[in-house]
């Protein structure tokens, strides 16, 4: 599926060519488990409840300039 998105975003000139879906879903699968994983040890160091709405949104906002970053042509 994500091979899919590549392509018809690569086909529309949005997306660039050659990137690997296993390693994009790698990346994501990382960026978003290590924040869930330690939600517990992260909010207690950082004295911040990550898990609360506004802090999800903000980690989701976060999560996606990089990713997009890598995709998205120049």
């Amino acid at each position: 599926m994500i091979a899919e998105v590549l392509e018809r975003g690569r086909k529309a000139g949005v997306f660039r060519a050659g990137v690997d879906p296993v390693q994009l879903y790698i990346s994501i699968a990382g960026l978003a488990y290590f924040y869930l994983s330690n939600r517990y040890t992260l909010s207690t160091i950082f004295d911040r409840d990550l898990m609360t709405p506004k802090s999800r949104v903000e980690r989701l906002s976060h999560m996606t300039d990089p990713v997009l970053g890598y995709l998205v042509r120049d």
